[in-house]
């Protein structure tokens, strides 16, 4: 019997934890994210844009306390998910800081790298972020069984394409990025909101 309950309660708090990807609040606010560092990139020419991304977690725990929570309920986590979960997060943070550090290191140097590099590879350097961007994606996806991450990082790839072709800013590679990110998340979002109705 207490193996039953046991089983049922690790049963609710797996269904509890995969509401975080579920709902779609990370990607609209990854996507918002991604997509307003693009255009301050390409308006203002600057990758301090960046600092906007740690801006939206905290609204992004409001928008979970607000519009998921009072759906699928509150579930204090097990000691050793949560000390999973805490590695596997701070594995992504780390890679993320890495991400941006060679992202802001690309943008100093990059004309130099450009310099260096052949007349045919100069563009290159240009596709550059959107490349760096879409690994990150790819570590999601296969850490927390994410799959649409794979979708994200193929679209910042194939958006960094007319970037290389066309030699233009690499914040463009961004735009078409985050407003994708944005349209699954929402869409997540409603069949969520259907899914489950406040008063079931």
């Amino acid at each position: 019997m207490n193996r039953v309950s046991t089983s049922g309660l690790e049963q609710i708090e797996k269904q509890a934890y995969q509401t975080i990807w579920e709902d779609g609040l990370i990607d609209i606010f990854v996507g918002l994210s991604v997509f307003l560092i693009g255009v301050f990139w390409v308006s203002q020419g600057s990758v301090y844009g960046s600092v906007i991304a740690p801006i939206f977690v905290p609204f992004w725990v409001v928008a979970r306390k607000r519009i998921s929570e009072p759906r699928v309920g509150v579930v204090n986590f097990s000691a050793e998910r949560i000390n999973k979960e805490n590695k596997k997060l701070l594995g992504l943070v780390l890679l993320g800081v890495l991400t941006l550090v060679i992202g802001v290191a690309w943008y100093f140097f990059g004309s130099h790298i450009s310099s260096l590099a052949t007349p045919q590879h100069t563009n290159l350097v240009a596709g550059l972020p959107a490349a760096l961007l879409a690994i990150p994606s790819v570590i999601v996806a296969l850490t927390f069984s994410a799959k649409r991450f794979f979708v994200y990082a193929a679209v910042m790839l194939m958006a960094a394409v007319p970037v290389i072709v066309f030699d233009l800013n690499p914040g463009w590679a961004f735009i078409p990025g985050g407003v994708w990110c944005m349209a699954v998340g929402g869409g997540l979002l409603m069949r969520f909101v259907r899914k489950h109705p406040i008063g079931r």
